[in-house]
């Protein structure tokens, strides 16, 4: 899965997505940890940096599209 780039993900879910779907709605889906990246600062010492697969970046932003509106009538409601 870690080998999968954005240009192969269509791809990949045209293959693979009846499992994903399957672990996702079983609740059995667990992330892939993410890639830990060292960026140097220019002042000295790194700052961390997770990247997380294509996958799981895909996945959490469709949870994004679905969730954010619910929260924004939500916080609409409370804000005023």
């Amino acid at each position: 899965m870690d080998s999968v780039t954005v240009a192969d993900l269509q791809a990949y879910l045209k293959t693979h997505w009846e499992a994903v779907k399957t672990e996702l709605l079983a609740g059995t889906y667990r992330p892939t940890p993410v890639k830990r990246v060292a960026i140097p600062k220019p002042g000295g010492g790194v700052r961390l940096l997770g990247i997380p697969t294509v996958m799981d970046r895909f996945l959490q932003q469709a949870l994004l599209q679905v969730m954010n509106p619910i929260f924004l009538i939500f916080i609409q409601t409370y804000d005023a």
